[in-house]
């Protein structure tokens, strides 16, 4: 009998064929997606769960000066659910790929649809289960993969950083060719950075956040201060150049002050005995030592200057050491001259001097005097002891050949007592 149309119909066998064909089709077609949505919700989350387990229950600390992100920690469970159910959705998926060997068009099933059909629809329906227990994993740890996630990415960004310091202090470094100036202290921070920035590549790799992350802070302190060694450079170099000029001015009246020493020091020997100036009687010598150290310093920062490129820390340093020098000679001639001074206006005016220290007593007699009396009584013994050297000083200095310089140490003896005892007592 004919069709519809005059067509010939399908005979009884050919239907249920066909029919066995479309079902083996579309059980294929489910099984695919949902393959396809367990693929999909899987793709991250061994990334992510290894993120969270790295990351641990310590919280988060700041790096590199960046806020530090909460970090929410990993409960014991999730390492133990996670490898249970990558164990499970890896067998799944197995009985999915065999399904759909056994019954690929040269696969042992071929020729019967019917079982495709059921193969394939059962390993669908065992995706979409495992599907689904992907999904309550993601609700149940959220917020520890969250936590874990925006952790590696501040780690990342964190290395992302430090490269583009590494390149700006490079590009600075490099801006200087051709300047003559150079710092040789640039290179072996620019090796640093470097090191420590493999460092955070290979433990961002490996998901090791936290590493990655404090290997990268460092590669940026590195960075940064090479970059801050170079900033600045030519005016930093300028400045060495006048101040080498300064102090080549400064060394020549240094040896005509060192010159005048030798007359002091003759006075000294010759009108006072050596207890009132002893502490000073080297310092001619001791004047001349650093004279030879300023000398030195001083050739050296000449040529430096002399022969590019100028290392700029090293020439700030040898400047730094001629000026150093330079001080501590006019420290031994102010020294000196100045104790000749004093001594020699003690012995003209010993009542100025006594002046001066009775000034003190009376001074600190009226501070104690104005605080209440439990915080004076703690300070009274001490000033009394103080006060009772002032006849025996007095005694000395108008005795018949004083000693001055037995009656300059104790006035000045005294006057720093009464001035210890004075911020004492405001401090207490």
């Amino acid at each position: 009998m004919g069709g519809l149309g005059g067509a010939p119909a399908p005979r009884w066998w050919r239907r249920d064929r066909d029919a066995g064909l479309r079902e083996a089709a579309a059980a294929r077609e489910a099984a695919a997606a949902a393959m396809l949505d367990l693929d999909v919700a899987l793709a991250d989350l061994p990334d992510a769960v290894a993120a969270a387990e790295e990351a641990g229950a310590a919280p988060a600390r700041g790096t590199g000066g960046r806020r530090a992100q909460h970090r929410i920690p990993a409960p014991d469970s999730l390492a133990r659910d996670w490898r249970d159910l990558s164990t499970h959705a890896d067998a799944v998926i197995g009985h999915y790929l065999q399904a759909l060997s056994n019954n690929a068009a040269d696969g042992p099933g071929a020729s019967d649809p019917a079982r495709a059909a059921a193969d394939l629809g059962a390993a669908a329906t065992a995706l979409r289960e495992v599907h689904a227990q992907v999904l309550r994993f993601r609700e149940q740890y959220g917020e520890v993969l969250a936590s874990a996630a925006r952790t590696r990415a501040a780690a990342a960004a964190e290395v992302t950083a430090a490269r583009e310091a590494r390149t700006a202090a490079a590009a600075a470094r490099d801006g200087l060719a051709g300047t003559g100036l150079a710092d040789a202290g640039v290179a072996p921070l620019l090796g640093e950075a470097d090191a420590a920035l493999a460092t955070a590549a290979a433990a961002l790799a490996e998901r090791r956040a936290a590493d990655a992350a404090a290997a990268a802070s460092r590669a940026r302190r590195a960075a940064d201060a090479a970059a801050e060694r170079l900033r600045g450079l030519g005016d930093r170099a300028d400045a060495v150049r006048r101040g080498a000029a300064s102090v080549r001015t400064r060394r020549e009246a240094l040896g005509t002050r060192h010159e005048r020493l030798a007359p002091v020091m003759s006075e000294l020997r010759r009108r006072y005995p050596l207890s009132a100036w002893s502490d000073v009687e080297r310092a001619p010598q001791r004047a001349a030592e650093e004279l030879a150290e300023a000398d030195a310093a001083l050739a050296a920062l000449t040529a430096a200057l002399r022969e590019p490129p100028l290392d700029v820390p090293e020439a700030e340093a040898l400047l730094a050491r001629v000026r150093a020098a330079a001080g501590r000679v006019d420290d031994e001639v102010r020294a000196a001259t100045g104790r000749l001074s004093r001594l020699d206006a003690v012995a003209a005016d010993p009542g100025s001097l006594l002046g001066e220290v009775q000034r003190a007593v009376v001074d600190a007699r009226r501070f104690l005097g104005g605080l209440p009396e439990e915080r004076a009584r703690r300070f009274r013994r001490t000033f009394e002891d103080l006060a009772r050297r002032l006849p025996a000083l007095e005694s000395a200095a108008r005795g018949e050949r004083p000693d001055w310089g037995a009656v300059l140490r104790e006035a000045e003896s005294i006057e720093r007592g009464l001035a210890a005892l004075v911020r004492t007592a405001r401090a207490d």
